[in-house]
């Protein structure tokens, strides 16, 4: 069967989607076609509609990883899965026993980072932000330990690696090269690697033609997108869009004080301290 043997679980706007194409691009690693394949998420939605666990059970699941057959490194990267119960239990499950990669990035910057995106870059929240804050899951997603420790019970620690974002982005060339030492993959490819960023936050001038992008971009090679990228991001965005001075201080008022006490949870969970987290 060809089935992943690495799986990027998590966390959304974590740098998951620059980790997928940074270690797609090691000649050891072959990826899905489509980054996220949400195959194990817990409900048929417009990502895997046609080709998910729960209509079809876990055969098909292959046909994601029909090219990568003499690969070393099988591997996805659905950021939400480090949410979603059935990703737990189905991913523990397969055959090819994947170890599991998460990037954990500070979880009030990771949710506001995360508003940001649906809202400029995707069009799919256009709420305020305190409006957003309301919708039922956002605000538990910033708690990862409540959902790691669940991680850890159906692999166990030896299959889990876990990375701090803010720590990785400041040291991409090793952290890459850690990931590629725990994937017994030759970690210099990363020496002299352009790290280029995918994915991130930018206000989109036309969502229905970045939607329409992100359908067709599973069927375009990868070295052709880092040529096509630039030119299309130049064409249809806009910059950057930045949080308000509201948006700010609701972040500070009510935010903040919802995820106090995650820091020290996860770093007992890592058992070793965070950087770079305020």
């Amino acid at each position: 069967m060809s089935l992943p043997n690495v799986i990027i679980a998590g966390a959304p706007k974590c740098g998951t989607s620059s980790l997928y194409f940074w270690l797609a691009a090691h000649p050891d690693a072959c990826a899905s076609r489509a980054k996220e394949t949400f195959y194990f998420a817990d409900e048929v939605n417009r990502f895997n509609k046609g080709l998910n666990f729960l209509e079809n059970g876990l055969e098909p699941y292959q046909k994601h990883f029909e090219h990568c057959r003499n690969s070393k490194i099988i591997f996805e990267a659905t950021a939400p899965y480090i949410y979603f119960e059935n990703a737990v239990e189905q991913i523990a499950k397969l055959p090819s026993r994947p170890k599991v990669i998460f990037m954990l990035r500070e979880p009030a910057k990771r949710l506001m980072s995360q508003y940001l995106f649906e809202r400029y870059r995707t069009g799919r929240r256009n709420i305020p932000f305190e409006d957003y804050l309301a919708i039922p899951d956002r605000l538990p997603h910033g708690l990862y330990t409540s959902y790691l420790g669940k991680w850890e019970q159906a692999l166990g620690r030896d299959r889990m690696l876990i990375y701090i974002f803010e720590e990785f982005m400041n040291d991409t060339v090793a952290g890459m090269k850690d990931i590629a030492a725990n994937l017994d993959i030759a970690p210099e490819f990363y020496d002299t690697f352009d790290f280029t960023t995918r994915n991130e936050t930018l206000k989109m001038k036309s969502t229905a033609l970045h939607r329409a992008g992100l359908k067709i971009q599973e069927y375009v090679p990868h070295w052709l997108q880092s040529i096509i990228l630039p030119i299309y991001l130049k064409f249809n965005s806009s910059g950057k869009p930045q949080a308000t001075d509201e948006e700010k201080a609701l972040l500070q008022k009510k935010v903040g004080p919802y995820y106090k006490g995650e820091k020290k949870r996860l770093e007992e969970f890592l058992g070793r301290p965070i950087k770079y987290w305020d």
